[in-house]
Formats: structure tokens, sequence, C-alpha cells
């Protein structure tokens, strides 16, 4: 529980003699020469000090009780002194006794407002018991007395952190930093507040700066150019990189930049071939390889991607971001087992690592290997065990192998994480109605997910299919057609509009929807049947 260093032996001496001593200046008025001034000076009890002495030896050798003792009888010689209450506050920290500690802290400030020593002293102790608002108080007077001293305006910063002031926060390591301004990370700091509160202008202007002072840290520059992406602001980007290429020369990090910021800005034919000579010339850097993925991606060359994600495994196999990479290509390609055959073998090795066991969890769910996509997905939560994503999945598992229980509890905690969550309002309430259960509750979850997404055709067809099960055909036809107006090539939706369509005697128009949603999913038996009856 010790949170004070043992302070010098001479130190201590040193603030108990000059605690002590004072001077008693008392000439007439009209006495002027210094030699009828008449001076006394009091010292400290050489008892209370051989008291003192002792009790710091008894101290630095552990034995707080003891040492109390000795500072108690220096106390009693020397009542006004505040570095025996500091060190008495010491030793009772040690013994884990805070509040007595804390009463001999406050003793000592008020015996010397400015008493440095004690000063830090409660506000480490605040700190440490969570007494926020008291810690601020004190580091407040510390930063007033020491202006100048960064350590207490960073821990007030801190402070506002915990609090979620980050605003606050942000100004304070930018005070930091003009005292400091050779302590870059005091800037990047600031610059983490300003993206935490989404102050983007005063993240640009700060990550621009890190950039032009500390041009080796390419993650500022990587940082300043998505904040000007964000804003449209190829063009600037662009400059500023060329600006410093020509006071500094090109160097790979930069080119890797431009080359983003040119595909960004249109001119992909540029930031293909520069990425492309970056992958052949640096080829033991994989971040170049991953920019240059990412833009075959969203080119949707995925042959080249492929080509790519291949190479990353074979050049960095102890990186699983080349893994995943290949393994997004295999989805875009709707390759389960694909996915499954390259990341089942080292999912031990990067057990630790949510996306694969994500992407594995994933790609057995589709392909019904519910076992092995449970067990991938509980791991995936033992990483992030908050991941809404994770969450998600596994409610949707639960349902699909009736394990109502579990996903019922899914359900209801991500409702209660976040009340705005519409997909889990709305796979909450298609459960129940798939389920014939509770319909009421259904309808009252479907329609809180549509007042949040009123424009989502999943959700739409939702209360459609619970009007639907309550006989209300009319409501149910309103929704499911509106849902189709949005999305008119989900089997289910048209289904489930030919359904309506058989209840309200229209089999004609009935067939027709059947047809389309077999068109679509053409080996669902359900519907096959349902086309031909007989």
């Amino acid at each position: 529980m010790k949170i004070y260093k043992k302070k010098n032996l001479i130190l201590f001496i040193l603030i108990f003699i000059g605690c002590k001593s004072t001077l008693n200046h008392n000439p007439s008025i009209n006495d002027s020469t210094d030699s009828d001034v008449e001076i006394e000076e009091k010292v400290p009890s050489p008892k209370g000090l051989r008291h003192f002495m002792d009790g710091q030896l008894l101290m630095n050798q552990g034995d707080f009780a003891m040492a109390i003792i000795e500072f108690q009888e220096a106390l009693t010689l020397d009542p006004n002194v505040s570095a025996i209450h500091t060190a008495i506050a010491e030793s009772y920290w040690n013994l884990g006794k805070p509040k007595l500690s804390e009463k001999h802290l406050l003793i000592a400030i008020k015996n010397d407002a400015k008493d440095k020593q004690a000063l830090q002293m409660i506000s480490d102790q605040y700190i440490l018991e969570k007494k926020f608002t008291k810690a601020t108080t004190y580091l407040q007077r510390l930063n007033n007395l020491y202006p100048n001293e960064s350590k207490y305006i960073i821990a007030l910063a801190e402070l506002k952190k915990v609090n979620q002031e980050y605003k606050d926060a942000m100004e304070l390591y930018l005070a930091a930093y003009k005292l400091e301004s050779d302590r870059n990370e005091l800037l990047e700091t600031a610059g983490r507040f300003a993206l935490q509160i989404k102050d983007e202008e005063k993240a640009k202007s700060i990550f621009k700066k890190l950039s032009e002072t500390d041009i080796d840290q390419p993650r500022y520059l990587s940082i300043y150019i998505d904040l000007l992406s964000r804003s449209g602001l190829f063009q600037e980007g662009i400059e500023f990189i060329e600006s410093l290429n020509k006071e500094y020369g090109e160097n790979s990090e930069r080119k890797a930049q431009l080359a983003i910021l040119l595909y960004r800005s249109g001119e992909k034919v540029k930031a293909l071939t520069l990425l492309e000579l970056l992958v052949k010339d640096f080829s033991n850097n994989p971040n170049y390889y991953f920019s240059l993925f990412d833009i075959y991606m969203d080119e949707k060359q995925l042959d080249k991607a492929a080509i790519l994600g291949d190479k990353l495994i074979a050049n960095f196999p102890e990186d699983w971001r080349g893994y995943y990479s290949r393994s997004l290509v295999f989805m875009n390609e709707k390759d389960n087992k694909g996915v499954i055959s390259l990341l089942a073998p080292v999912s031990s090795t990067f057990e630790k690592i949510f996306s694969i066991q994500y992407l594995l969890g994933l790609s057995n769910y589709q392909i019904k290997e519910y076992e092995e996509a449970e067990k991938f997905f509980v791991n995936a939560l033992k990483i992030s065990p908050e991941s809404k994503n994770v969450l998600h999945s596994m409610a949707i598992l639960y349902d699909e192998i009736d394990q109502f229980e579990k996903s019922d509890s899914i359900y209801l905690k991500l409702i209660t994480i976040d009340s705005n969550d519409a997909q889990a309002f709305n796979n909450y309430a298609y459960s129940l109605v798939e389920r014939g259960i509770e319909l009421e509750k259904a309808l009252e979850l479907a329609s809180k997910a549509i007042e949040i997404e009123p424009n989502n055709a999943s959700y739409l067809d939702t209360i459609g299919w619970i009007y639907y099960k309550k006989n209300n055909f009319k409501k149910a036809q309103y929704y499911i057609e509106t849902s189709l107006t949005l999305n008119n090539d989900n089997s289910v939706v048209l289904e489930h509009l030919g359904d309506i369509m058989m209840k309200i005697n229209k089999p004609s128009d009935a067939m027709n929807f059947y047809r389309r949603a077999l068109s679509i999913d053409k080996s669902n038996q359900r519907l096959k049947e349902k086309v031909s009856p007989e």
C-alpha cells in the first residue's frame, strides 16, 4: 500500500529545523541601525529533533508503528512542525490507516498552506482512494503555487479524463505541452482527446504540428491524412506531403500516405502504381501490402487481393492480419469453407485475436456447423466481452438451434446495453413471433425497432409478420408491401406477402410472390411445396 518514497533523512532534518526557526524583529519606530535590532531565533528542541531522527530511521526500516511513537514524542516538544505531521501521515498510510494519515496531512497543510510535500501526498492519497474531487482541489493549489511544473497540470488532466471531461483534459495537456514543448507525447495525448470529443479542427491542427515536428513518426502523418480525408481535403493533404518531401526529401512512408490520398481523390491509377512499387521495393513492410489490399478489395479486384493475401501469409506468417485479409476474399466469394480451411489450423496460434475467432464463428454458422460456430463465438466473446456483433451472432445462433433461453438472455442484454439497438429489438421480436408466443411483447419490441429505424425493410417485415400472426391482415399487408418497396429481392419477405395474399383470398397473387421467392431461394423446400401444393 506504500505510495510515498522514503524521504532523505538530512532533507527532513533541514525541513524540521527550517520550520522551527523564526526571526522576531522588534525595533522602536525611531531606531534604524541594525545593531539596535533585537533578533531572537528559536531553535528546535534537541530532544525533539532526536525523536524525529529516530522516527525516520525506524520508518526507513519499515517499522512504522514504532516510528509513529517517536514522531509523536517529537510533536509534543515541537507541536507546530509540519514535517513531523507529514512523517506521521506517511507512517499511518503504510500501516493501512488512511483516515489518520489524512488527519495529519491536513494539519501539516493548515500549519503551512504552501507545504509542497504535504500537498503532493494528500493529492496522491485522494487519487488512490478515488476521491477525485478532493484530489483536484489540492492539485489545483499545487498548480497555482508552481505554475511552471507540468506534472500537476498532467495530473489534473488525468482527473478530468476520469470524469470524462475530455475537452478540459485536452486543454490541460496543451498547457503542459506549452511548458515542455519537447514532449510530443503531451501534444499527442491532447490530440487523442480532440478526436474523442470529435473536435476535428483541433485534432487536425495538433496532428499537423506533430507531423511537422516529428517527421520520423509515421503515425502522426497517418492520423492527419485520415482527418483531412474525412473532410474531403485530399488536395490539402497532397500539398502538405509534397511540402515535407521538398524540405526533408521523399521517404516510403510519405509515399504510402500520398498513394492513399491520390486514391481517395480519384487518381486511382497513380495510387495503384505507387503502392505496387512500394510493395515491390519494400517487401519487408507489411503496411504497404495492407494499403494496396484495401484498394484491391474496394475495386473488387478479388484475384489480385487473393494473390496479395497469399504473399502476406508467406512473407509474414506470424502476422494474423495476412490470414484475416485472405479470409475477407473468401468471404466476398461466399466461400465459407475456404475461410475455415485457412483459419482453423491457426486458430490456436491466434487464440487471442478477436477477428480470427469471430470469422471462424461466422463461417461455421453459414455452413450450419453450429457447435463449431458456438465455440468460436465464445472465444471471441472472451476476448471482447461487450462486442455487439458477437452477441448478435450468438443470439441468432441460439435461435436457430432452439436454445431460446440463451437467445432471449442475450437480446435482453443487448437492449439493456443500448436502448437504441434497433437490430436487437427487431430480432428479439422476430424470435418471439416465429415461436408464436408473447405477440404483444413482440409487437412492442418491433415498434421500438421501427421507431429507431423507420425505413428498414427487415424491420417493416417483422412488424408486418406480427400483425399477420395476430390476424390483422390489412396492417400486415401494408407493412410488408412497404418493406418490398425498399428491398424487392428478399425471399422471406416475398413469401410472407404470398402468405398474406392467401389469407385474403388472392391465391393468384400469392403464387406470383411464392415463385419470385423461389427464384431467389431455389433450394427452399417449403417454397417448392407452396408453389406446387399437389
